[in-house]
């Protein structure tokens, strides 16, 4: 469907002038249809009646077939024309005026009321979807002017559904439109600005089909339509507008408009609004982005579904009258291979790839991006500096550094003030500030586990600093692997690493959420990769701790373990950049699990092992727990407890800390049994309370450990 705006002037007779005609010639005699009285020619009268009537001929007219024109604004003597065709012919000024004089002449012409006497055509010019409904707000909210708006309508033109541009506003994807150049391009100039673009060959040989004399010059339907692949959806518009130049060149489009579809997400399916996205795209050129929204899917081909059926039934319901695009990217492909594959057996596809070039073709593609592009000139060096060490790019390249450019531009050469933030400063504190950190450091023992953390934190907050900076970032897996016995503080480390990155703003959220098996695997199929994604939104900007996650293998190929360990790999890379996920587990177990996955294993960055206390750290953890929970401890309880730990520490999984827990529970429970017996009657003070005993501690904590000894040499130095 195209869209113009015309604006058509004219002159009528009204009482005036035939009062001023009479004065200047009186001996003229004047027909008898311009003697008969007519209303004044006020403002107030043009728009309050003689627009209302116009637009209500103006629907009902049987000559406007396939046709559609509204009055959008009046003035005395002009008309703001909106006209609609799906006739597949470009509509020119000779045909509106042959057509408003037809309907001028039935309705008007001949009516002494009006007196209409001449009209002429302004201006006509194509206008975009989005324009057009522009204009008709500006209808809408002159009701003195047309009542139709809502109501514009037409068989043959419309169907039986009212017209509308709702989809401008619609929350399930984004639409955008644009005109091109209506200048011809001829093929030599559009051979030139392909190698400028450092376009493949598949372009080429496209433009080369394209310009053959051997066509019809005249819209005979669109015989094919085209597959782009790019790396990102930078470089995606100006093949775009230089494909579609050469194609309404000649005569393979009839109208100059390219509208794109973006960020569909998987609820845009049997949506009105998209039909009429389509519908309203027909002569012109429609743009589906097929990269989906950015909400995170871990299996397009599932959970788009229904947006792929439903897309592709549109695709072939107009796929005569519509230039269809599909553009897949190779950074983020969505659901673009089962969009494909569901419509390239009933719809000709051609491929177009995105080209490269070496680097003086990229200097020359750079240097024509700045020039139309701002306040500030680019030296030849800068764009060198720009282009780094690599020596060959492509369009999506190069406009991705000319957008990091115009940014470092803006702030060093226009808003000059901001020129001091460029110059990103890591902290020199070492987190001292962080109330985790410090946690952290002093928690017992783990003196290995923290010092490799430390490194860790410094890389990412590095990382940060180069992605301030505008340098380039060593792209990493920031994912991890935990291993150690129970009661190593493998949970504990996790939560305060959570905290420590929120602190330094390398995780946006903080969000930390632990997950084990009943977490992640479904009761029936098909549940269980949903479970997996939501756990991954839930955490997304922060941590994800999967618990035991060797227990997600199951003891049978294809089962549920499998779907939800594929689904965390993939779900991995989505959110490589927004989420941390952190297996914990004890360690031979961990090793197994990571076998079972080569995607697993490889997208993991830190194996951080996490080994036994001896039998002074627990000591340790033990002074604390008496010291937060408002107790006092002896050296000679200290002691006692000391010789305990040494005897646990040389049974297998003895739970280390949560022995220590374990312990120190049972001896509040005996504390309070002695302090009940030894005071009977008497009101208890606050020494009885606080107070400890070595007797207390008479537990057998050490034997629900098991009795499995450890190989002599096997247990740490104590």
């Amino acid at each position: 469907m195209i869209f113009y705006d015309c604006r058509i002037s004219f002159e009528y007779f009204t009482n005036d002038v035939v009062a001023e005609v009479a004065k200047k010639a009186p001996n003229l005699k004047l027909p008898q249809w311009m003697k008969a009285p007519r209303p004044s020619s006020s403002k107030n009268f043009w728009e309050t009646e003689v627009i209302q009537e116009f637009n209500s001929a103006l629907l009902e007219s049987e000559e406007l077939e396939k046709v559609a024109m509204l009055i959008y604004d009046a003035r005395q003597m002009e008309f703001g024309l909106i006209i609609a065709t799906d006739s597949m012919e470009r509509i020119t000024p000779t045909r509106v005026l042959t057509l408003f004089k037809i309907f001028l002449k039935e309705d008007f012409l001949d009516d002494e009321e009006y007196g209409v006497r001449s009209v002429r055509i302004k201006s006509l010019r194509e206008i975009t979807p989005a324009y057009a409904f522009k204009l008709f707000s500006i209808a809408d909210g002159r009701n003195r002017y047309t009542s139709y708006v809502n109501d514009w309508s037409r068989n043959g033109l419309f169907g039986d559904e009212d017209f509308t541009f709702n989809f401008f506003r619609n929350m399930d994807f984004n639409f955008k439109d644009e005109l091109i150049d209506a200048k011809a391009l001829t093929k030599k100039s559009a051979l030139n600005q392909a190698k400028q673009l450092m376009l493949d060959q598949s372009f080429t040989d496209e433009l080369e089909r394209i310009y053959s004399r051997s066509h019809p010059k005249k819209f005979a339907g669109i015989p094919i339509h085209y597959a782009l692949k790019v790396k990102n959806s930078q470089g995606v518009m100006p093949i775009v507008n230089l494909l579609c130049r050469a194609l309404y060149t000649n005569q393979r489009l009839v109208g100059r408009c390219i509208s794109r579809i973006s960020e569909i997400t998987e609820r845009a399916f049997e949506d009105s609004d998209i039909d009429s996205a389509f519908k309203q795209a027909a002569g012109n050129t429609l743009v589906i982005e097929m990269r989906g929204s950015q909400e995170d899917h871990a299996n397009y081909a599932s959970c788009y579904h229904r947006v792929v059926n439903y897309f592709s039934s549109l695709v072939k319901k107009y796929q005569q009258c519509t230039q269809l695009i599909l553009v897949e990217e190779s950074d983020n492909p969505g659901f673009s291979p089962k969009f494909i594959a569901s419509v390239q057996d009933e719809v000709q596809l051609v491929e177009i790839k995105e080209g490269a070039g070496n680097r003086d073709v990229a200097f020359e593609y750079l240097k024509n991006l700045a020039q139309g592009g701002g306040l500030t000139a680019y030296s030849d060096e800068d764009l060198q500096r720009a282009l780094g060490d690599s020596q060959t790019f492509r369009p999506s390249d190069l406009n991705e550094i000319y957008e990091n450019l115009k940014r470092d531009n803006l702030r060093n050469n226009i808003y000059t003030g901001y020129r001091d933030v460029a110059r990103v400063r890591i902290s020199g504190d070492n987190l001292s500030g962080n109330d985790a950190y410090k946690t952290l450091q002093e928690m017992i023992g783990l003196t290995d586990v923290k010092k490799l953390l430390g490194e860790i934190i410094d890389n990412f907050r590095v990382q940060k600093a180069r992605s301030r900076a505008g340098l380039n970032q060593q792209r990493m897996s920031r994912h991890m692997v935990f291993t150690g016995n129970p009661g190593t503080a493998k949970t504990s480390v996790a939560r305060l690493l959570a905290q420590i990155l929120t602190k330094e703003g390398i995780l946006d959220s903080g969000n930390y959420v632990e997950c084990g098996r009943a977490d992640l695997i479904g009761e029936y199929v098909g549940q269980t990769a949903p479970r997996v994604r939501s756990k991954f939104r839930e955490a997304r900007g922060g941590v994800l701790m999967i618990d035991e996650a060797y227990s997600l293998v199951d003891d049978y190929r294809n089962g549920y373990g499998d779907e939800a360990i594929s689904t965390i790999v993939q779900e991995m890379e989505n959110h490589r950049e927004d989420v941390i996920v952190i297996f914990c587990g004890y360690p031979k177990k961990m090793k197994d699990f990571l076998k079972v996955n080569e995607g697993l294993r490889s997208r993991i960055a830190f194996h951080i092992e996490f080994p036994d206390y001896r039998a002074d750290e627990l000591v340790g953890i033990l002074r604390l727990f008496v010291k937060n929970d408002g107790y006092e401890i002896s050296a000679e309880i200290e002691e006692k407890c000391r010789g305990i730990f040494a005897e646990a520490c040389r049974k297998k999984d003895f739970g280390n800390g949560r022995f220590v827990r374990n312990l120190w529970e049972q001896a509040r429970l005996r504390q309070s049994s002695r302090i009940c017996r030894e005071n009977d009657g008497v009101e208890f003070d606050r020494e009885i309370l606080t107070q400890l005993k070595p007797e207390d501690f008479d537990v057998n904590a050490a034997e629900k450990y098991g009795v499995d000894e450890r190989a002599i040499g096997f247990a740490r130095k104590i």
